[in-house]
């Protein structure tokens, strides 16, 4: 299936964590921009993980809510459903976008934020760690800190998750993989498109700057 928005995910599977953007340390803190317009630019994916030449890599699932189990051979298979964000950010700390891979309960974070701060990307936020590797109650506190009312969405690039983070498997490949362990080939992933409404990227092309600490939403 294709993402869906955050109202919907209480419709879809569990959840995990991680990412290419991380907070490692207890009470570490990182300054970023959340990549989004708006709550409607919120996506969530459900997903299939699976390992793939030794990697664990996600599936996009087929199923729609709703379907039979037989419309994702994966489903029907009984392989775990999650749900997923990958939200994108932009890391004031390293001057890049990057990815921040959440699980289904980020989705009230990410209400929360965009409805307190409509126009979600002009604002500067800090996030801060509470729980050391590998404690499985890590809690991420988010913080306002700042509005540049000029920035735009526009003026960053990133990837849509669906074809690069997600492989985008047909039916066919799904049952190939059940009974070898792999897609087939590697044949390249269905969709390759770029996006700058959802998604995990690698490049910014203008600089947006922020204050100090100012009000905390969650």
């Amino acid at each position: 299936m294709a993402g869906f928005n955050v109202n919907q995910a209480d419709n879809y599977g569990g959840q995990g964590g991680g990412g290419f953007f991380s907070i490692r340390k207890d009470k570490e803190v990182a300054h970023v921009r959340f990549l989004y317009n708006g709550i409607d630019d919120v996506t969530g994916y459900s997903v299939h993980e699976v390992e793939l030449n030794g990697k664990k890599r996600y599936v996009n699932c087929l199923r729609e809510y709703g379907d039979p189990v037989d419309a994702c051979p994966f489903c029907k298979a009984g392989k775990f459903v999650q749900v997923k964000y990958f939200v994108p950010i932009y890391n004031m700390d390293t001057d890049s976008v990057q990815t921040w891979e959440r699980g289904k309960k980020f989705g009230t974070k990410l209400t929360s934020m965009c409805s307190r701060y409509p126009n979600t990307v002009t604002h500067t936020f800090e996030i801060e760690r509470n729980g050391q590797v590998g404690d499985q109650q890590t809690s991420y506190e988010i913080y306002e800190t700042g509005e540049t009312p000029e920035v735009k969405l526009e003026d960053f690039e990133f990837a849509n998750p669906l074809g690069t983070i997600i492989l985008d498997k047909t039916p066919e490949e799904m049952e190939t993989y059940l009974k070898t362990g792999d897609f087939g080939g590697e044949a390249p992933a269905r969709r390759e498109n770029t996006s700058q409404q959802s998604g995990g990227g690698y490049t910014r092309r203008t600089p947006a700057s922020g204050t100090g600490r100012r009000d905390a939403f969650i």
